[in-house]
């Protein structure tokens, strides 16, 4: 019986020595637990073995981290208005703090209270477009747009009509896209909107209307000044390979 136990012990303990070589421990608990047989390999497997598998998650497990709501001083402060007045005002300002941090989702619910307060408040109607837009729901995003554009089809000097052209092309909506991209440059002068526009007129079939609107951003370039030339250079260079391509030549 003695003679058994010994080599159990002989085995765990070389056992716990591979261990140890593996893990790459430190030497001395080689040492340990040769002089402390079996003792040493006994101290080694609850010290060092089976702490460190218990600190390793199951294979293809991972625990869901918990989201924690970082709380800054201008969010506190909102957070303590809107409990003492429950004002429409201090909604909207607490959801475009979440905007600007990039918490779409925690600034969603703040605008549509601000909405719900005050129908007439057009920057939360914006601010939940944008947040919206933010998480890729651009069919909810098109919808809080459209109500805005009824009321100021101007509203951001045309960057909110234009956003709701933007929400029906991303949408996959290409004939309101295409008929709000025409209500967009018939008022405001934005590249990104001609482009658009004469891309979805080519997918129409429409090619020789796309070449007249991809060669009118090209020709309009000419007369920009440099800070809103380097602004809108993208469209610009895509509009000339869009011609490149179509065999127009460009002087």
């Amino acid at each position: 019986m003695t003679d058994l136990f010994i080599y159990a012990a002989a085995g765990f303990m070389v056992w716990m020595c591979l261990d140890c070589i593996q893990r790459r421990e430190h030497f001395i608990w080689i040492i340990i637990m040769i002089i402390l047989f079996p003792v040493g390999a006994v101290a080694y497997f609850f010290v060092v073995k089976n702490r460190a598998g218990e600190s390793k998650a199951p294979q293809g497990f991972s625990p869901t981290p918990i989201r924690k709501e970082v709380e800054t001083e201008e969010t506190l402060q909102l957070k303590e208005l809107i409990g003492k007045f429950h004002k429409a005002y201090h909604y909207e300002k607490l959801g475009q703090v979440y905007m600007e941090q990039q918490k779409f989702e925690m600034g969603i619910p703040q605008f549509e209270e601000a909405i719900q307060r005050d129908p007439e408040m057009l920057e939360a109607r914006y601010g939940l477009a944008k947040c919206l837009h933010g998480l890729g729901n651009y069919e909810d995003a098109g919808i809080a747009l459209e109500k805005l554009t009824s009321i100021d089809k101007k509203y951001d000097y045309g960057n909110a009509i234009f956003g709701l052209a933007e929400c029906y092309r991303l949408s996959g909506e290409e004939e309101k896209a295409l008929e709000t991209y025409g209500e967009v440059i018939n008022s405001f002068h934005f590249f990104k909107a001609y482009y658009h526009y004469a891309r979805l007129l080519d997918k129409k079939g429409k090619k020789q209307e796309a070449i007249g609107y991809m060669k009118s951003i090209v020709g309009s370039s000419k007369d920009l000044p440099d800070y809103k030339l380097e602004k809108e250079r993208f469209w610009i260079d895509e509009a000339s390979k869009f011609l490149r391509k179509n065999g127009i030549e460009l002087a």
